[in-house]
């Protein structure tokens, strides 16, 4: 009887020093690795896809804040619109879309009805209407006849457009930063004056390529106070050159220009860009004449504050034909920093003549030169 109580107050300060609890602890440890592990991953396919389509999980797209409609998948174009339509149809409207990228390179899309359907659907629903950030639309030709209902969002910061057709008609979205245009063609009409930027009044980047203009307008206006970044590249009227068209800025909080072409259009300004601090002119110089060398100068007198200064050779080559032209002329680099020429192949060497030397960099000895 001694003896199995002796036994029982050993088990007790056995149970109290703890020795019981670390057994305890060692299985629970043991338990939560085994629940762990992905047990999941090993079972055969057929098997998870039949787990997982009898679980909520199936229908997780229908609430996904980003969009990407691709036809990358599809061969048949039909098919292809029949999915955009059931992706829209059966969303979740009540749920915040935040982007939407949608890309089509088939030629056989160009009634442009699905890029239609898309931009209805943001439009008709609220909760996108007032939440959408970026929205991309690539459509390989697409007559697309909606843009102007994105003036309905109110949350839009950032449009893409490539490769569509549309109506020259203004962007009207306020809440609107970031614009790019790609290889788009617009039909403008027959005013004098395109402005098709005037209402977008928070733009801060805005991106111009190879776009093509149908119109008899003689001055193409961009009006964005806030504008900070602007590339012109390519720039084409009825699919060609028009050198009668000049380009008006009222952008007076502009940092960063970049302009690339085979010749150059007239600039003019409303406000003083005296913001600037980058300039990037790639002109390949086709024509070279005194009269190229006169816009040339005229456009560097414009955006004469730029710190760093970045020029193609063909300009500089120009230049160096007509150095008379030259003679006299201060320099219209105020401010300058740093200056790069913009060579055509890495290995090639450009020689610049004292008197270009002299109205490029004129009285500021302190610029760093990278050739």
């Amino acid at each position: 009887m001694a003896a199995r109580q002796q036994n029982k107050s050993y088990l007790w300060k056995i149970r109290k020093s703890g020795v019981v609890g670390e057994s305890s602890d060692l299985r629970g440890k043991e338990k939560e690795k085994r629940e762990k592990e992905d047990r999941l991953s090993n079972l055969p396919d057929e098997l998870i896809h039949r787990i997982l389509s009898t679980v909520d999980a199936k229908k997780l797209w229908t609430t996904l804040p980003v969009l990407n409609l691709r036809d990358s998948c599809f061969d048949d174009p039909v098919l292809f619109e029949s999915f955009v339509d059931h992706v829209l149809s059966h969303r979740n409207s009540s749920t915040n879309l935040r982007i939407v990228n949608f890309e089509s390179y088939d030629d056989e899309l160009q009634d442009g009805d699905v890029v239609d359907s898309v931009i209805d659907y943001i439009t008709d629903t609220p909760t996108v209407t007032s939440t959408l950030r970026i929205l991309s639309i690539l459509a390989d030709q697409c007559v697309v006849g909606k843009l102007p209902d994105l003036s309905l969002c109110q949350s839009l910061t950032t449009l893409k457009l490539c490769r569509i057709r549309a109506e020259g008609t203004p962007f009207d979205i306020v809440s609107l930063k970031n614009l790019y245009l790609i290889d788009c063609n617009f039909g403008c009409g027959a005013d004098a004056l395109l402005d098709l930027f005037e209402d977008c009044v928070n733009l801060r980047r805005l991106c111009l390529h190879n776009c093509n203009y149908y119109g008899a307008f003689g001055t193409y206006r961009i009006h964005a106070p806030q504008l900070s970044y602007l590339s012109i590249s390519w720039m084409r009227i009825d699919e060609m050159f028009n050198s009668k068209c000049d380009i008006e800025l009222f952008t007076p909080k502009l940092q960063y220009f970049n302009y690339c072409d085979s010749e150059i259009y007239d600039f003019s300004a409303d406000e003083d860009l005296s913001s600037l601090e980058e300039l990037n002119v790639d002109v390949l110089c086709l024509d070279k004449g005194t009269d190229l060398l006169l816009q040339l100068i005229e456009l560097f007198e414009l955006m004469g504050s730029a710190k760093f200064v970045t020029l193609s050779t063909g300009i500089v080559e120009v230049m160096s034909m007509f150095p008379d032209v030259l003679d006299g002329r201060s320099s219209p680099f105020t401010r300058l920093q740093d200056f790069e020429l913009d060579k055509d192949t890495p290995s090639s060497s450009t020689t610049i003549p004292p008197k270009v030397m002299a109205y490029l960099f004129g009285g500021y000895p302190g610029f760093r030169f990278n050739r």
